[in-house]
């Protein structure tokens, strides 16, 4: 129940990075903490390379708000954290 809560979540990063210009801010703020928080959860409990690059798509996140982006790693982040959010919701 909870991988299926965590892939929704990812799910609504990845509408929140890709809408980051159009959205309210407060919710990509929220998705924005919600990653790095989950990533710095699991870089110390485990320390694998997908909780890093969940802590880094957070920041990423966070820069989008700033419009700090570019097509091409906003590409990148959102085909990653949607896999992710696919894998755990099926």
């Amino acid at each position: 129940m909870i991988i299926k809560l965590l892939g929704f979540a990812d799910l609504l990063a990845v509408i929140a990075l890709i809408g980051s210009s159009f959205l309210p801010q407060s919710l990509v703020i929220i998705m924005a903490i919600y990653l790095i928080i989950k990533g710095l959860y699991f870089v110390i409990i485990g320390g694998v390379i997908p909780n890093i690059l969940d802590l880094i798509s957070g920041i990423y996140l966070l820069l989008a708000i700033l419009n700090f982006t570019h097509w091409i790693p906003t590409l990148i982040v959102s085909l990653y954290l949607l896999q992710k959010a696919a894998i755990s919701l099926f």
